[in-house]
């Protein structure tokens, strides 16, 4: 094949294929300009700067991500909600036209319309006008501004353009990001708790400034920052006293950020199954639920760390276990085999060490008994019944004491805490096992049998 036969067989390519993708860009222009003519509105819904609502009056406008509500009160409009409504505007589509006369509009429930929706984009204003519903119920028969035409489409456009203030206002009780709690202080009828955040961590700020309940903090927290309004029942009030929000059953104040910006929740009164409640940087008195105000009826108690002893099981490779007269000593061999080397020299039984160390790091306190006791020795902690040590390559990472019992309860405190407990009778027993439990007598003899061999 000489130079100029390749040469026409690559000009015949390339036309061929130009042709192919004029043909496929003709096509898919002719596609978008189909779907585009038959959406309700071909609108981009970033370009959205204002929306009205009308029975209900409801007028937003954009604030960069966020809308306001200017009308019927100045409100934080719900973002979820509000561009849900703009979403509509992609997948919405006329269905079909029913007729072109306006004399015809009272036939369709246009004449006046039920409701209208106006929504300003890129300088200028499309309303949507919503009449009755088909008689299957399948479709709402509406018309646009500028064309007579009266068409079917979703009846989801009837659902928003009926929204009510409620539905698309903020609801939230109190306005924050969790991430940002640097302080919580709790006033409820139990009395004040000062909670602390660092990191991930809580702690009760007091005299010791002891650990919190990460989980059970962290779920206030996340309820606090979930919880919505029930209802809305006084927009402006002019007296508080009559809500009992002068006098609050219940107040919340975080401390927010590094300029520890505060933010305050007053719950007051209650009416019938729920309470009247307000946001004190805002207006309105609203109502939540008892469930809600019931959850943070805690004491300091309910909020303390009841872990007594923290250590990851993991790193654990020697323990040493004292009560009545006897020391009990295993370590761990270079292939991860738990040994038994007092009194006694023999395997353990791996799942017995298992056991014995989740009981010891799963043990709570029931109460708190003293956080500065001036003497041990009435707690029986200066003379331990039980002393458990805990060890990772020769450094004691815990040591936990046990002493006398007290009404099905026995006092325990660790070497490193000044705190004294009472934890569960069953439990304390729980880390006291047996040598005979230890020891791997079984498989000692067949380690035994096999060498002889």
């Amino acid at each position: 094949m000489n130079y100029r036969t390749t040469l026409i067989m690559a000009l015949v390519f390339c036309v061929g294929l130009a042709a192919v993708l004029l043909i496929k860009n003709q096509d898919t222009k002719k596609t978008e300009e189909k779907e585009s003519a038959g959406k309700l509105l071909d609108i981009d819904k970033a370009a959205v700067t204002e929306l009205i609502l009308e029975p209900a009056a409801l007028h937003f406008i954009r604030d960069g991500e966020n809308w306001n509500i200017v009308n019927p009160v100045e409100t934080d409009g719900d973002k979820a909600t509000v561009d849900a409504i703009l979403n509509m505007f992609d997948w919405a589509k006329i269905d079909r036209t029913i007729a072109t006369d306006s004399v015809e509009y009272g036939d369709y429930g246009l004449a006046p319309e039920a409701g209208k929706m106006i929504v300003v984009h890129d300088g200028k204003a499309d309303t949507l006008f919503v009449g009755e519903n088909t008689p299957t119920g399948s479709f709402v028969f509406a018309r646009k501004n500028g064309s007579p035409e009266v068409f079917l489409t979703t009846t989801s456009l009837q659902t928003n353009i009926q929204k009510t203030l409620f539905e698309v206002r903020n609801k939230k009780v109190l306005r924050f990001d969790v991430n940002n709690i640097k302080e919580l202080v709790l006033t409820n009828r139990r009395g004040k708790i000062e909670l602390l955040k660092a990191g991930a961590e809580w702690m009760l700020k007091g005299k010791n400034n002891v650990s919190g309940d990460i989980s059970e903090i962290n779920q206030l927290t996340n309820r606090l920052n979930s919880e919505t309004a029930k209802e809305f029942v006084d927009e402006n009030p002019a007296d508080l006293q009559k809500y009992g929000l002068t006098n609050p059953v219940l107040k919340v104040d975080l401390l927010l950020g590094e300029e520890k910006s505060q933010a305050t929740l007053l719950v007051g009164k209650a009416l019938n199954d729920k309470y009247y409640a307000k946001d004190d940087s805002r207006q309105p008195v609203f109502l939540v639920d008892s469930a809600f105000v019931n959850l943070f009826d805690v004491s300091v108690t309910d909020l303390r760390n009841k872990n007594i002893v923290n250590f990851n099981q993991s790193d654990v490779d020697k323990i040493e276990l004292a009560f009545t007269g006897q020391t009990i000593v295993c370590e761990k061999d270079t292939a991860g085999n738990w040994l038994v080397v007092a009194p006694e020299s023999g395997l353990a039984k791996s799942y017995q060490i298992t056991l014995l160390l989740s009981n010891l790091s799963s043990l709570k306190a029931e109460e708190f008994v003293d956080d500065n006791p001036a003497s041990l020795d009435m707690y029986g902690l200066s003379k331990p019944q039980v002393t458990c040590k805990v060890y990772q390559n020769g450094l004691l990472l815990k040591e936990t004491l046990l002493g006398k019992e007290k009404s099905g309860k026995v006092y325990a405190k660790t070497a490193d805490n000044k705190s004294v407990y009472l934890v569960s009778k069953d439990n304390a027993e729980k880390i006291k096992p047996k040598l005979e439990d230890i020891l791997d007598v079984e498989k000692d003899e067949k380690t035994l049998e096999s060498e002889n061999m």
